[in-house]
Formats: structure tokens, sequence, C-alpha cells
């Protein structure tokens, strides 16, 4: 089930974390405090996998979110 789509105008982690802490937050105020998403789906773009990284992952830029990374036939 997709959540969330943003289509932003500049690959910049600091900018996509203010996107997933709001998103973070929206859900916590609707009961879903913390969320653990199965995987996700973003363009092979580093700025996207460093922003999951840094908010869902380890925060360890160098170690991989082991079965969470996906993908589809687009990217």
């Amino acid at each position: 089930m997709t959540i969330a789509i943003c289509d932003m105008q500049f690959k910049d982690t600091e900018v996509e974390c203010v996107m997933w802490r709001h998103l973070n937050k929206v859900m916590a105020n609707n009961g879903v405090p913390n969320p653990n998403f199965k995987g996700f789906m973003i363009d092979n773009v580093r700025a996207n996998w460093n922003t999951i990284q840094i908010i869902h992952g380890s925060k360890n830029l160098s170690e991989l979110m082991v079965d969470r990374e996906r993908t589809c036939f687009f990217h």
C-alpha cells in the first residue's frame, strides 16, 4: 500500500528528511507512533536511500537495510 508520494525538485537528503519527519508526526498524531515499514520503493538516487537510512534505519549510511530495500521495473 502506498503511504506517501513526494516528487522533489532536488535530490537533497536534508530536505527529504523534513518530509519524512512530518509524515511520521502525522502518523503519530493518528495513532501510529512508531511505524515499522516492511520496505521502501524509491529510485536509485543515493540521497533517497540516505534519507531512509537516517529516518528508518540504523543511521549508518554504509549499512544495508537487508530485506527492506525494494525497487520497481522503472528503476
